[in-house]
C-alpha cells in the first residue's frame, strides 16, 4: 500500500503513539496504534505490532505479523520471527527465520541460530546440532564477534565447571587446572566486554586459579572484576564477591554487608548465603531466619540448607525469635 501525504502523516502519528505506549508498558494500546499505522501503509509498524503482541502473550498472532514483515523485506524482522517461533516451540521454523536474518546481515542471528542447534538439534526440521553450533560460534569468535565469544565461552565454562574432576576431585579443581591463556580464557576475555555472564565466569576462573595455584595477580584481577560487576548491579557477581570476601580474604563484615544489600534488594539467592555466613559467625537465631526467608522466596538451595541447619542445631537453640517456615 502506497502512502498518500495525509495517510503518511496519520501513519507516522499512530506509529509514534505505539512507540510511546510500548515504552510505558501499555502493550494493548501499543498494538492497536501499530495496527492502525500498518493499515495506513507504514511497513515499519509491523515490527512494533509484532513485539507488542509478544508482550501480550499472543505469540501466534505475533508470528504471523513478523512473517508479513519478512515477506515485505524488513531486514530486522527475521530475528523477531525466529523468537516468536521459539515461543511456539517451532524449532525448525525458528532455525529458518534465523537463517533469513543471518542472510539479511543481522549480526545477532548467528547466536540465536547456534542456540537452536545446541538445544534442539534432534528436533524435527532442525538441520544442525551441537557440534555445528560450536563450529559456528568458533568461526564467528575467530572473526572478532564478541557476542559469539561470550556465548561459547560461558558454554565451555559451564561444561568445565560441571563435568570435570581435577586434582582435588571437584569441579573447581577442573576449572583451576585449565591452562592460562587457553581457549576458554581467550573467549571469556573477548566476551566480557559485552556480556555480564562472560565477565563473571572469567572472574571465577581467575579466582580459582589464584586460590588453587597461588597466582596473586589472577586473584587481584578476579576481585576487581567482581567488584565492578557488583557495582553495576549484577547479582551473580555480588554473590561471588561476598564468597571471595568471606573465604579468601576473611572479611566477614564486608561479605555480610554485600549479602544484606543484595537480599534486601530482592535477590532471593542471597538469603541462603547470608544465613550460612551468619551461622559461621555463631548467630544461629538470625541464621535460621535468613534461611527461612530464602525458603519463602522459593530458593530450593535455601530449603536444602535449612534442613541441614536444623540437624546441626538443636531446636531449642534457634526457636526464639525465628520466623515460621
Amino acid at each position: 500500500m502506497e502512502q498518500t501525504g495525509a495517510d503518511g502523516a496519520a501513519a507516522a502519528a499512530e506509529h509514534d503513539r505505539g512507540v510511546d505506549a510500548a515504552e510505558a508498558g501499555r502493550h494493548g494500546e501499543a498494538a492497536e496504534a501499530f495496527a492502525r499505522a500498518a493499515a495506513l501503509g507504514d511497513r515499519d509498524a509491523l515490527l512494533g505490532l509484532g513485539n507488542a503482541l509478544l508482550d501480550l502473550g499472543r505469540d501466534a498472532e505475533a508470528e504471523a505479523v513478523f512473517a508479513r514483515a519478512v515477506e515485505g523485506g524488513d531486514p530486522l524482522a527475521g530475528l523477531n520471527l525466529g523468537i516468536a517461533r521459539e515461543r511456539l516451540e517451532d524449532w525448525g521454523g525458528a532455525e529458518r527465520a534465523y537463517q533469513v536474518a543471518r542472510g539479511a546481515g543481522d549480526p545477532r542471528a548467528l547466536v540465536f541460530l547456534a542456540d537452536v542447534w545446541r538445544w534442539h538439534g534432534t528436533d524435527p526440521g532442525v538441520s544442525g546440532g551441537e557440534d555445528d553450533a560450536r563450529d559456528l560460534l568458533r568461526a564467528a569468535a575467530a572473526a572478532g564477534d564478541p557476542e559469539a565469544s561470550a556465548v561459547l565461552g560461558t558454554w565451555l565454562f559451564s561444561e568445565a565447571a560441571g563435568g570435570g574432576s581435577g586434582p582435588g576431585g571437584g569441579a573447581d579443581d577442573a576449572v583451576a587446572a585449565l591452562p592460562p591463556g587457553g581457549e576458554l580464557e581467550r573467549l571469556l576475555r573477548a566476551g566480557a566486554v559485552v556480556d555480564v555472564d562472560a565477565r563473571g565466569d572469567l572472574a571465577w576462573l581467575l579466582r580459582l586459579r589464584g586460590v588453587r595455584r597461588g597466582d596473586g595477580a589472577a586473584h587481584a584481577e578476579a576481585l576487581a572484576l567482581l567488584r565492578a560487576g557488583a557495582a553495576e548491579g549484577d547479582p551473580t557477581s555480588a554473590i561471588r564477591l561476598a564468597l571471595v570476601l568471606e573465604e579468601d580474604l576473611g572479611d566477614l563484615d564486608g561479605a555480610e554487608r554485600a549479602l544484606r544489600a543484595l537480599a534486601e534488594g530482592g535477590e532471593a539467592r542471597a538469603w541462603n548465603n547470608l544465613g550460612l555466613l551468619l551461622e559461621r559467625r555463631g548467630r544461629v537465631v538470625e541464621a535460621r531466619r535468613m534461611l527461612s526467608r530464602g525458603v519463602r522466596a522459593g530458593d530450593v538451595l535455601a530449603a536444602k540448607n535449612l534442613r541441614s541447619f536444623l540437624v546441626r542445631h538443636h531446636p531449642a537453640q534457634v526457636a526464639e525469635g525465628t520466623a515460621p517456615l
